[in-house]
C-alpha cells in the first residue's frame, strides 16, 4: 500500500496507547513515548557500515568517494555518533516522557547492503544468523557496539532519559552477557536510573520472559520478527511470503504470554507492529491493555 503522510494515522484503531517510532511511515502524533530504531537510522542516515575502518577491507573507489563525501572533515566514529544523536535529539518533544532506544538488530543480509558491508559475513540465513547478543558479543563487532553504546552515553549526557532495549535476546544465558557488556562500556543497568529492556523476536524470548524480566525492566515485542521465527517463515523468501501471519493463533498466543509476564511483575511492556489497522484480532487482543504501548512502524 503506499504511505500518504498528509493521513496521519487515521486508520490508527481508537483506543490503543499509541507511541512515536524513529523512524517510521506513520506520520508522528502527540504521544509520550518515542522508540528509536538504530538500524533504521544507519541504513537512513549514516548508509555505511560502523565497523569497516575497524577491519582491514580495502574499499573500491566508488565506496571510498561516497563515504568520504558523507564524512566532510570528522572520522567515521565521529559521524556516526553525531549523526544518530542529532537525529534522535531532533525527534525528542517536551511530551515524550519515556524514550527507548533499541541497539542494532539488523541482519548481516541488510548491513552488507552498507558502503563498506563487505566487512559482513555471508550467512545462508540471516533471519537465523549472528543477531542481538551474539552480535555485541562476537569480537568482530566490538567496535561497532562501542559507538551504539557511545550515542547511547551522548544522549543522556545531554539531560534525556534514555533507555536501552536489547534486540534478539534468545535465551537466559544472552541476559546476564549483555547487561555484563553494557556495564564494560559504561552503561550499568540502573545507575542514574537506567532501564534496560529487551526484545521478544523469538518465542524462547516470550517463553523465557518471567525469568527474563529478572534482569531486565521490561519487554517490546516486535511483531514482524516474532511471526516469521514462530511459525517458520523468512519474508525474504517470496515463495512463503503467503504464510506469514502476525494473527495466526500461535503469535497471538505469545503476544498474550509477554504481556502478562509484565503484568504480573508490573514492568511495562510494548509491541512494534505493522499496519496495525489491518489486524482485527491484534487490536481486540490489546484493545483493554491500557499499559501497552503499541508502536505503528507503518500503516
Amino acid at each position: 500500500m503506499s504511505y500518504q503522510k498528509e493521513q496521519p494515522q487515521t486508520n490508527t484503531p481508537s483506543g490503543l496507547n499509541v507511541g512515536n517510532v524513529l523512524p517510521s511511515f506513520v506520520e508522528q502524533v502527540p504521544a509520550s513515548s518515542l522508540y528509536v530504531s538504530i538500524s533504521e537510522l544507519i541504513m537512513e542516515k549514516v548508509f555505511f557500515h560502523p565497523g569497516f575502518s575497524a577491519e582491514e577491507w580495502e574499499l573500491d573507489p566508488v565506496e571510498t568517494e561516497a563515504i568520504q563525501a558523507l564524512l566532510g572533515e570528522q572520522t567515521p566514529d565521529e559521524f556516526f555518533v553525531s549523526t544518530l544523536v542529532e537525529s534522535i535529539t531532533s525527534s525528542i518533544t517536551p511530551e515524550h516522557s519515556s524514550i527507548c532506544v533499541e541497539l542494532n538488530d539488523a541482519t548481516s543480509y541488510e548491513m552488507s547492503a552498507l558502503l563498506g558491508g563487505k566487512v559482513e559475513a555471508d550467512e545462508i540465513n540471516p533471519q537465523l544468523g549472528l543477531r542481538g547478543v551474539s552480535r555485541f558479543s562476537s569480537e568482530s563487532y566490538q567496535a561497532c557496539f562501542a559507538l551504539e553504546c557511545e550515542v547511547i552515553k551522548t544522549l543522556r549526557s545531554q539531560g534525556h532519559d534514555v533507555a536501552i532495549v536489547v534486540p534478539c535476546v534468545r535465551a537466559l544465558s544472552d541476559a546476564a552477557k549483555i547487561i555484563d557488556r553494557l556495564a564494560e562500556r559504561g552503561l550499568p543497568r540502573g545507575l542514574n536510573g537506567l532501564k534496560v529492556l529487551f526484545a521478544c523476536d523469538t518465542p524462547s524470548a516470550v517463553l523465557l520472559s518471567e525469568r527474563l524480566l529478572h534482569y531486565f525492566d521490561g519487554l517490546v515485542l516486535k511483531l514482524e520478527s516474532l511471526t516469521q521465527l514462530t511459525l517458520g517463515v523468512d519474508l525474504q523468501h517470496d515463495e512463503l511470503a503467503h504464510l506469514y501471519d502476525p494473527q495466526n493463533e500461535a503469535v497471538l498466543a505469545l503476544v498474550k504470554q509477554g504481556i502478562l509476564a509484565c503484568q504480573n511483575v508490573n514492568k511495562p511492556a510494548s509491541i512494534l507492529v505493522d499496519n496495525v489497522s489491518e489486524l482485527p484480532l491484534l487490536t481486540e487482543l490489546l484493545q483493554d491493555e491500557s499499559h501497552v504501548t503499541v508502536f505503528p512502524v507503518s500503516e
